[in-house]
């Protein structure tokens, strides 16, 4: 059992105050003084997590394959969240607390095998998988949290905790389509069935986490060439479109009579106000990715340089960010939380060294 303290400040145990507006002044013997304002109060303890796991660690044809399939549980008690209070209850609406009871089961499998050795040629591989399903198994009073601020009008929240469902989950209006299959701006569906479109009617769908990670890396020598790269996906991971969502409405095309730039995703919608179609589950998409992080080339000159007594000089070539392939609509599907507001692109990036031993 360990304690997870991550997320508490270090000073909240102190009453801690804050200078409010500049001009919230009051006099005092006939000097003004800056009002200050008390910051939110919370009695927190540590997250807790107790895990259990049972594993196999697996070597075959001397050692040649080897790697390890595990099964864990993982509870998490007294879990920490920006939670809401009750109005008048704190000097703020939302603060730290603990508010609930996380369980994670996964199942994790690695290999590694050396698939040729011998004097000319060294081809190593790895491989690893690791399935995850997390549930929240309790709330404080049995109340959802929403979480998951987004951009575009007041106040909004695109994620929710609740019980039974993944962590932040996302919490949407389920969008009709006209018979030539586009989205009605403003339509969403009754869910309950009681004629009235409002809060009653959104419904929780997908997660930002994946249920499936993978990995893949390969390391292959021929003589003096070498060559490794990298492979990572995940499936099942979902992300909140909140580029598209706030700005790709004609509403924002003309703003103070400056012209704006929206998403070209307006093209296909159409839709007008941002108001209208923040909540809706278009822009909730699959962001399941295969990516190539990285490739390295290199050739290996043995004793080039015998005035300088030099052992060695390898030169290679190498590329980050090498691919990505994905139906996600977004800049990059990778995408931290799960809500994107990403305007600018990951870079491809190049790179040439040498590496000499003496």
């Amino acid at each position: 059992m360990n304690g997870q303290q991550d997320g508490i400040a270090g000073d909240l145990y102190l009453d801690r105050y804050r200078f409010g507006n500049q001009n919230s002044q009051f006099l005092f013997g006939g000097t003004p003084i800056a009002a200050t304002i008390p910051s939110e109060r919370s009695n927190l303890k540590w997250e807790n997590t107790a895990t259990i796991e049972l594993g196999v660690d697996y070597g075959l044809f001397d050692n040649k394959i080897t790697g390890s399939i595990n099964a864990f549980q993982k509870n998490s008690t007294d879990l920490l969240s920006d939670a809401p209070v009750a109005d008048g209850s704190n000097f703020t609406n939302r603060v730290l607390q603990n508010v609930g009871d996380l369980q994670v089961n996964g199942i994790e499998f690695t290999v590694n095998a050396d698939l040729i050795k011998n004097e000319d040629i060294d081809w190593n591989i790895n491989f690893n998988a690791t399935y995850l399903d997390r549930e929240i198994k309790k709330l404080a009073l049995d109340q959802d949290i929403t979480t998951g601020g987004i951009a575009g009008g007041t106040g909004n929240f695109i994620q929710l905790f609740s019980e039974g469902f993944a962590p932040n989950s996302f919490y949407v209006y389920k969008q009709l389509y006209d018979t030539a299959g586009n989205p009605i701006e403003g339509a969403y569906a009754d869910l309950n069935g009681d004629d009235i479109i409002n809060s009653d009617d959104r419904y929780l769908k997908e997660n930002p986490q994946a249920d499936l990670a993978l990995g893949f890396q390969s390391s292959f020598n021929y003589k003096n060439f070498d060559l490794a790269f990298n492979l990572r996906a995940q499936i099942g991971n979902y992300a909140y479109n909140n580029v598209n969502s706030a700005n790709a409405q004609y509403d924002l095309l003309q703003d103070n009579a400056v012209l704006g730039n929206l998403p070209t995703s307006v093209l296909n919608t159409n839709f007008q106000r941002t108001s209208d179609v923040i909540l809706s589950d278009l822009y909730l998409e699959n962001a399941s990715f295969l990516r190539m992080d990285n490739i390295t080339l290199g050739y290996t000159f043995n004793r080039p340089i015998k005035k300088f007594a030099s052992n060695s000089i390898r030169l290679w070539a190498g590329m980050q960010n090498v691919f990505v392939l994905t139906n996600y609509t977004g800049l990059d599907p990778e995408v931290f939380g799960g809500i994107d507001n990403n305007i600018y692109p990951r870079p491809r990036t190049f790179l040439i060294g040498a590496n000499i031993k003496f």
